[in-house]
């Protein structure tokens, strides 16, 4: 048996042991500070057909991003209050399609989608490309609060 082969074996297990350690942890849905959400997610277009059929959009961020720049006629609902309570002004959705988006949809949106679709609201998605993506495209955005 040739002993020069062995090393070059032992790294080769190392390195696909590693691969699949990376592939069993990325996992699916948006991982956020190690935690992961397994929501629904739509794209830029899906998200704008739902938009413009009425869904209901929620920005997850906190007032000063909102300020800055928001989905024309999102309401600002930060994740640090959706985490306390479903707010009363989404009472009456509950049925509704929303659509709920972050900065970048990997963080806070995920989280808030979970939250709604735990409380039942099913038709809760998240932007996965957030307002970020959202601005990038070209679409519409509106400022103050």
């Amino acid at each position: 048996m040739d002993t020069r082969s062995a090393p070059a074996r032992h790294v080769f297990t190392l390195l696909a042991a590693g691969i699949a350690a990376i592939w069993l942890l990325s996992g699916p849905g948006p991982r956020v500070g190690g935690a992961q959400y397994a929501v629904p997610e739509v794209d830029l277009e899906q998200a704008m057909v739902l938009i413009g059929a009425g869904a209901v959009v929620i920005d997850v961020r906190g007032e000063e991003q909102f300020a800055h720049r928001h989905i024309p006629g999102a309401l600002m609902v930060p994740l640090t209050a959706l985490r306390q309570g479903i707010p009363t002004a989404l009472e009456g959705a509950r049925a509704e399609k929303i659509v709920i988006y972050c900065n970048q949809g990997r963080a806070h949106g995920p989280e808030a989608t979970q939250i709604l679709q735990q409380a039942g609201y099913g038709g809760a998605v998240n932007l996965k490309d957030g307002i970020e993506g959202w601005a990038a495209a070209g679409n519409p955005v509106a400022t103050g609060g």
